[in-house]
């Protein structure tokens, strides 16, 4: 996608999982010019390029400290700081109780465990799916006016329970893009149309 991208040892691949690259493509599609963006579990920052790129203003998340270390650097190398802000912490926990966003976007942990070593903390969205319960109940105080989460998802875990903490927030799930591969379904999904303080501040 024409980003130059140096990936550590621990931090999830985007050439080797589709998912990241393929919510990266799909991205890259859209009209970001002026929004803000939020990337959960950032990685090495391909999607918050790929939307700094698109013209968003983007904070990077990420609660590995080698991901941001990663995502900073990717950052520097396509110089784009002026664009992306890298942050680390645990969903929203660390970034600025003021900030909010008109997109969030995020290739999240799909499985209910939790991580087997360091290398599966990109995968493993704890046993009760913590990582979906602290975002349902970060976003009615981080989503701008109108704003959503796009999310990619794979067949390989079970979506009932994400889309039920989701909508519980308020939000309403439609699938957006969907890709069959041989042995996996991914699904790209638009959470939109839920209440936030800033409806209320409106």
């Amino acid at each position: 996608m024409g980003l130059d991208l140096v990936i550590e040892p621990g931090v999830l691949h985007p050439r080797h999982f589709a998912s990241s690259r393929w919510l990266a493509v799909h991205l890259s599609r859209l009209d970001l010019r002026g929004l803000r963006v939020a990337d959960l579990g950032t990685g090495s920052g391909i999607l918050a390029l790929v939307a700094a790129r698109a013209g968003a203003a983007v904070t990077a998340i990420d609660i590995n400290p080698i991901a941001v270390r990663c995502a900073k650097a990717n950052v520097e190398r396509n110089a784009l700081g002026a664009l992306v802000e890298v942050v680390e912490s645990d969903v929203f926990a660390k970034v600025p109780s003021e900030a909010a966003f008109d997109l969030v976007i995020t290739n999240p942990p799909f499985f209910p465990r939790g991580p087997r070593d360091p290398a599966d903390v990109p995968f493993a969205a704890g046993a009760n799916l913590e990582f979906f319960r602290r975002l349902a109940e970060g976003l009615p105080s981080r989503l701008a006016r109108r704003g959503s989460v796009l999310l990619v998802h794979s067949s390989d875990a079970d979506f009932a329970e994400v889309r039920d903490l989701l909508e519980r927030s308020g939000l309403q799930g439609r699938v957006e893009a969907e890709r069959r591969g041989l042995f996996e379904t991914l699904s790209i999904v638009r959470f939109s149309g839920g209440p936030s303080r800033h409806d209320a501040l409106a």
